[in-house]
């Protein structure tokens, strides 16, 4: 007897299936979510994300917000253990939302501003097309985060966004820089930060983390903006 519903089996197939996959390219699972340790101390982390189920008021609005219960997408991430600007993980396992670059599998076939792939959960095709991103896409996208200096020279091709950075990861990057004793593109990085206009409610937050930081000369150079 088990206690899960018609969907929740048909994600824990799905992600039995690709086990054998992942554990042959180094990953460790637990239950959705699967953890490799790369140079560096990176983790590489792969999540299979089941959609939940929309609460009972909840209205459909076709092509704005749509029902995806029953459905599932892959999620990608690397955590990079100098990063600890924002947060530290409380325990060695590392979850998606502890990552610092993090892209959907959407993004990575289609683009920053892609809208996200799901699947259902009872297509047959399910698990073949889970099998194929992550062999095509998602492990490729991992594997070019090999280590720690591979990150700082993808911001300098791609910029922070692509990256899978948050608005502000530049600054996890000089983090990133600064712990490994690389002043100089600690340097470049905050510079061009700061030549980009910020919101207004993240200049008080930028002034003291360039003060902190012994960067103080940068601090006239922050200009706001308003929000989109």
């Amino acid at each position: 007897m088990t206690d899960l519903t018609p969907e929740s089996q048909r994600m824990r197939a799905i992600v039995d299936n690709q086990a054998p996959l992942l554990k042959a390219a180094g990953f460790k699972k637990r239950r959705h979510c699967s953890n490799r340790l790369a140079s560096d101390g990176l983790v590489h982390v792969v999540y299979f994300w089941m959609a939940p189920k929309e609460p009972p008021a909840w209205t459909e609005v076709p092509g704005l917000r749509e029902r995806l219960y029953g459905s599932f997408r892959l999620d990608f991430g690397v955590h990079v253990p100098e990063m600890t600007r924002t947060h530290t993980p409380r325990r060695p396992w590392i979850n998606d939302y502890d990552c610092h670059l993090r892209r959907t599998i959407g993004q990575l076939i289609s683009g920053q501003d892609a809208r996200d792939s799901w699947w259902k959960l009872d297509d047959p095709n399910a698990s073949g097309n889970a099998d194929s991103a992550l062999r095509q896409v998602g492990l490729p996208w991992l594997d070019s985060f090999p280590d720690a200096l591979s990150i700082p020279v993808s911001l300098d091709e791609v910029g922070p966004l692509p990256l899978g950075l948050g608005p502000a990861g530049s600054l996890d990057i000089a983090d990133l820089c600064r712990t490994r004793g690389d002043d100089e593109r600690e340097r470049r990085v905050l510079i061009e930060y700061v030549q980009r206009p910020v919101l207004q409610s993240h200049i008080r937050y930028l002034t003291s983390y360039l003060d902190r930081h012994g960067h103080q000369d940068l601090i006239p150079e922050i200009k706001g903006r308003p929000p989109a």
